[in-house]
């Protein structure tokens, strides 16, 4: 993201209006800055889009003949510089409290790649070069990744809800996690895992205080190799996630001791898990608030945004359970040939069991791989990750060679810290299915509440009908019926 920089930018009158003159390059026309912008919006040959994103447009020439020939649409400006104060709610400088990101997130509220343009004015690209170009990479990374997790919501929104209400109703023991300052290892689960493996066993022997953290499509390759995680994380809501959760606890007989689960509120959970100790994980949105408050476990549980990919959800995790040093293996963002994870994987059995004559493994095996690396996943969230390293100074390693600047480390045998500890309670409030949709229909006549739980469950359950402030009542207490399946 750019860093506020200084370019001795000063406002001096043009003849019909002002232009910004940065060092000796005016950003706008020293005779009439309207009519230059009007031209300019003209020669584009634009079509109505929701949201106009303009980049550095300097002074609000630009949005004002936008917003005169698409009054539907919604402008934004994102500038280079503080010289800009923001105009309004629909601006951002880099003096702003809030990162890029965060506004566009905010901002872009219903939006997907389509509904979004972006507009740079040439001007500005030769004034603020490389800050200009940051900006633009940046708006783009974060309209790539808004408009993946747009999409997934819209596909997978009834699923998760569904979820949700179905691990409420079966789940009868939860965790509660207090932190320490212990080192952590977190096993993402990368083709890279495989080679650390041996690694962490010995890690685990000379330390037996250091807490493993896997992410449940690494949990069964660390099993099998009698390495027991602390923690398995699974936040995936598709039912192809209770494979990697499933292949797990084939090893349960094997392991040291009984697995402990971390799993978001919507993730896809085998029933068998019932019986098992889970720490809930929520996203601070309205509707799983009331439901876990009903289910007397809101203050159980604890909030991680949504991350989009597992991995990410555990490292957040691991910074949330210790004060400690974290490392991480399997983190790869990339495949290795057609080995897309670490053996042994739920699905790549799964690929060897249906294999037949005109099918074999390895046929199946590319197409998969194939599919997965032209999806554009690995580029999104890598993108994301690499733009957040700076956050973590000092705290942040990788067991191995050095990965995207995050230096190499291991734990050593005698660190010592505060332990992580788990508190385990019984769920003696049981909800039905109804009594949960009762609750969130009486939430829907609350005109404290009625706004943001619609728009939350409008984009869920009804991603179709989304329209800014639109939010129909009936169509969502009528939609919420349709879970009400026993």
């Amino acid at each position: 993201m750019p860093k506020n920089k200084l370019f001795n930018e000063k406002l001096i009158p043009a003849k019909k209006g002002d232009t910004v003159l940065a060092g000796t390059t005016a950003l706008h026309s020293r005779y009439d800055p309207y009519t230059e912008a009007e031209k300019y919006i003209n020669s584009l040959d634009l079509k109505p889009y929701k949201y106009f994103i303009l980049l550095e447009p300097g002074l609000g020439y630009l949005a004002a003949s936008l917003q005169t020939r698409f009054p539907m649409s919604r402008i934004i400006s994102l500038h280079c510089s503080t010289f800009f104060n923001n105009e309004s709610t629909m601006s951002w400088n880099p003096g702003c409290s809030e990162s890029l990101e965060d506004f566009l997130e905010c901002t872009l509220l219903d939006a997907e790649a389509a509904d979004i343009k972006l507009i740079e004015w040439k001007p500005s690209v030769a004034v603020y070069g490389k800050t200009c170009l940051e900006l633009t990479t940046g708006t783009v990374e974060c309209i790539r990744r808004i408009d993946a997790g747009r999409r997934t919501v819209k596909n997978f929104g009834k699923r998760w809800f569904r979820n949700a209400l179905l691990n409420l109703t079966i789940l009868q023991t939860v965790t509660a996690i207090k932190p320490g300052s212990v080192p952590v290892i977190v096993c993402a689960a990368g083709p890279s895992l495989g080679d650390s493996l041996s690694e962490i066993a010995e890690i685990k022997k000379q330390n037996p205080g250091v807490f493993i953290i896997a992410v449940s499509s690494a949990a069964p390759a660390l099993l099998y190799r009698g390495i027991n995680p602390d923690l398995i994380v699974t936040t995936d809501g598709g039912s192809w996630a209770r494979c990697h959760l499933t292949e797990s606890l084939k090893y349960q007989e094997k392991s040291a001791g009984k697995q402990v689960f971390a799993a978001a509120l919507t993730a896809a959970l085998p029933s068998q898990m019932q019986n098992y100790d889970i720490a809930i994980l929520r996203d601070g949105s309205l509707w799983q608030d009331l439901l876990l408050n009903a289910a007397g476990l809101l203050q159980q549980s604890i909030v991680f945004p949504q991350r989009g990919t597992v991995s990410v959800s555990a490292l957040d995790i691991a910074f949330y359970v210790t004060s400690g040093k974290v490392f991480v293996t399997g983190l790869d963002f990339a495949h290795r040939d057609l080995l897309t994870h670490v053996r042994p994987y739920a699905f790549e059995t799964m690929l060897e069991q249906r294999q037949f004559r005109k099918a074999p493994y390895y046929s199946q095996a590319f197409e998969r791989e194939n599919m997965i690396r032209h999806s554009g996943s690995h580029g999104i969230y890598k993108a994301w990750f690499l733009n957040h390293l700076t956050l973590l100074p000092g705290r942040f390693f990788v067991l191995g060679e050095s990965k995207y600047g995050i230096p190499s480390g291991r734990p050593f045998a005698n660190n010592t810290g505060e332990k992580i500890r788990f508190t385990m309670n019984c769920i003696s409030n049981k909800t039905s299915k109804k009594q949960y949709i009762e609750i969130l229909q009486n939430a829907l006549n609350n005109p404290l509440l009625a706004e943001k739980l619609g728009k939350e469950l409008q984009e869920l359950l009804l991603p179709g009908n989304m329209q800014e402030n639109n939010i129909n009542t009936d169509e969502l207490k009528k939609a919420l019926m349709e879970f009400d399946d026993g």
